[in-house]
């Protein structure tokens, strides 16, 4: 067995033991609600409902679905559109902004807790290789003609 497959095997059990720990809650705040949250707060402008489909890589019909707990929640709003009265706009309220900043306030404290856990020597060397694996990834993507794995 090479060097890759082991380190492959390794990798996706330390994954795979740890789904219940952080990295699931660092996935789950990728998905669903708090991933179209996070997008709104990031691009600070009303978009299209297929804009944010297009952008996350999710369904319309999800979206509608995320788009509609949201807004029961009062954390989104849908407009029409003032340039083309045949489109819907969303964007965040006030208590959607809220909800986005503490969501991301809550990760980055947690992100924080752990790297002054290893150390910064551990931290500044877990960095260096994610950015390394990154940018592997998406060589063998581009070299394979997809966009993800």
């Amino acid at each position: 067995m090479t060097f890759a497959e082991n380190a492959e095997i390794r990798f996706t059990q330390i994954i795979s033991e740890n789904r219940n720990n952080m990295f699931h809650n660092l996935d789950r705040s990728h998905k669903g609600e708090p991933m179209v949250i996070k997008y709104l707060w990031h691009l600070n402008k009303s978009v299209s409902p297929k804009e944010i489909a297009d952008s996350l890589q999710l369904s319309s019909a999800r979206i509608a679905a995320i788009l509609g707990n949201l807004e029961k929640k009062d954390e989104i709003i849908r407009n029409i559109s003032p340039q083309d009265r045949r489109k819907i706009e969303v964007s965040l309220t006030a208590k959607g902004k809220k909800q986005a900043q503490m969501n991301f306030q809550h990760i980055r404290q947690k992100i924080i807790a752990v790297f002054n856990q290893m150390g910064e020597t551990e931290t500044d060397q877990f960095v260096c290789s994610i950015e390394a694996f990154l940018l592997a990834a998406n060589k063998v993507e581009k070299e394979e003609g997809r966009g993800h794995f």
